[in-house]
């Protein structure tokens, strides 16, 4: 019963309301792209709600018809213009996809599905198909995924003439196809037998219960804007995984996997700042009270747990958490590797490593094991690492971003150690390893081959990089 034609409205059912209704109709959804804007989501739901209630279908013998889609912006929040003000089908089909954009911001993926699905019987319009993207996984359904955000770039509308029309659908055009490749990411990751879980404060994912300190909820507000991914790798066979750089919300952090299933058997520092590894700040943020949780907090509820960490960074650690049990901080040097499940570390105490160093990009092909390997990157930090799983997905902590590095300028850090890392080991990899940085800045994900065409792993000497990176410090 879905047309193919952008801006048609696809159901057999007619939609309408009462005439003295479209005000309230109106009002409600106002509310609920209010609400939904200042992150209350669970009342914005209930005004978008409010709003479908009004509505009422009945059977239509009518042959769909054509409906002007709304000018609207990126892909990802609740619109803030009808469809169209009085055609009954499009506001349905906008309340709905508004409210499943909320249900996505609650993590409450089946019910975003459903509205999804109901939304795109009454408009051919590309948001509904983006929130059944989104939803689909969160659900873990990678392929349905995949197909729900090629149907999405199927509406975006054609190529316009106007510079401002153009403009915005190829944003949407963009973000969508970031989307597409995330899923088709994760669903060639699942059939090899592993997930990546990329948590982020600043989308919800941790930090978000308010607490009765206003502390807390101030050190909660610093994360989000941090923009801190924080990562869970889970061997799927096992339901083992490890956490990696555990900061902020270690209660959020624990739930998380709790609530999936999974046992956390280890947890991966890539370098010791505060914003990874918690503690306390350095000046002038250290300030009476402050202290934000981590590693600390981890290894204290998860008892029997090592914490894998390059050795020259395990100073910077204990200065920042001087109470953290120093024998449960396991050097993890370069080039080794650890296997999950677990039990695959033969020979081992149990969370050790692999001593015998292996050549960069070793892949497990069984889908049922999970290879890592560790990368030491010194510049941002002495012992940064990134963390290489199965050959071909890098977690790449402060020392590679979407198009920059972390910073230099630290009394630590190294620009020469850095330009090295970059050049003679990451350039290296293979071009189609997919990048997971350690903080959101500019995407939340890469790859070699894009960082190298347009990043900061593209080729350049000593001189050049030294010139690029006081570059970017004079423009911040």
């Amino acid at each position: 019963m879905t047309s193919e034609r952008s801006g048609t409205q696809t159901s057999s059912l007619h939609v309408g309301y009462k005439p003295e209704s479209l005000i309230s109709i109106e009002k409600h959804k106002t509310r609920g792209n209010e609400a939904h804007a200042a992150k209350k989501y669970s009342t914005a739901v209930s005004e978008y709600s409010k709003g479908i209630a009004l509505l009422f279908t009945t059977p239509s013998p009518q042959a769909p018809r054509p409906v002007s889609p709304s000018t609207v912006s990126a892909a990802s929040g609740a619109t803030s213009s009808p469809v169209s003000q009085t055609d009954a089908a499009s506001l349905l089909a906008q309340l709905l996809s508004n409210r499943s954009a909320s249900y996505l911001q609650e993590r409450n993926f089946a019910k975003a599905l459903e509205d999804g699905q109901e939304a795109v019987k009454h408009l051919a319009w590309y948001k509904p198909w983006y929130r059944q993207g989104e939803a689909f996984i969160g659900l873990y359904e990678y392929q349905k995924a995949i197909q729900a955000f090629r149907k999405a770039l199927q509406f975006v509308g054609p190529v316009s003439s106007s510079a401002a029309t153009e403009t915005a659908r190829r944003s949407r055009v963009d973000q969508i196809s970031k989307r597409l490749q995330r899923a088709e990411v994760m669903l060639e990751d699942e059939s090899h037998g592993f997930r990546i879980h990329q948590l982020s404060p600043a989308k919800g994912d941790l930090c978000a219960k308010k607490s009765l300190a206003p502390i807390q909820n101030l050190i909660f507000s610093y994360a989000r804007q941090m923009q801190n991914l924080i990562y869970l790798i889970e061997n799927i066979a096992s339901k083992e995984c490890l956490v990696v750089d555990a900061c902020w919300d270690v209660d959020g952090i624990v739930k998380y996997a709790e609530k999936r299933g999974l046992k956390i058997r280890g947890a991966i520092v890539t370098h010791y700042h505060v914003d990874h590894v918690g503690g306390i700040p350095p000046p002038p943020f250290d300030l009476p009270g402050i202290r934000v949780e981590g590693l600390v907090k981890l290894l204290k509820k998860l008892p029997n747990i090592p914490a894998h960490v390059n050795p020259a960074d395990i100073p910077g650690i204990l200065k920042a958490n001087p109470e953290i049990d120093v024998t449960r901080l396991k050097g993890s040097a370069d080039g080794e590797t650890m296997w999950l499940p677990m039990a695959l570390n033969t020979g081992l105490v149990e969370g050790s490593l692999h001593k015998a160093k292996g050549s960069l990009g070793r892949t497990a092909v069984d889908g049922r094991t999970t290879l890592l390997q560790f990368v030491h990157t010194p510049g941002h930090s002495p012992g940064s690492q990134c963390i290489l799983i199965n050959g071909n997905r890098l977690l790449s902590g402060d020392t590679l971003f979407i198009r920059s590095c972390g910073r230099v300028d630290f009394p630590d850090s190294d620009l020469k150690l850095m330009h090295e890392s970059l050049q003679d080991k990451l350039a290296k990899l293979p071009e189609h390893v997919v990048v997971f940085p350690g903080h959101d800045y500019g995407g939340d994900l890469t790859t070699i081959q894009e960082e190298k065409r347009n990043g900061v792993l593209r080729p350049q000497d000593f001189a050049s990089f030294k010139m690029m990176m006081a570059d970017a410090k004079d423009g911040d």
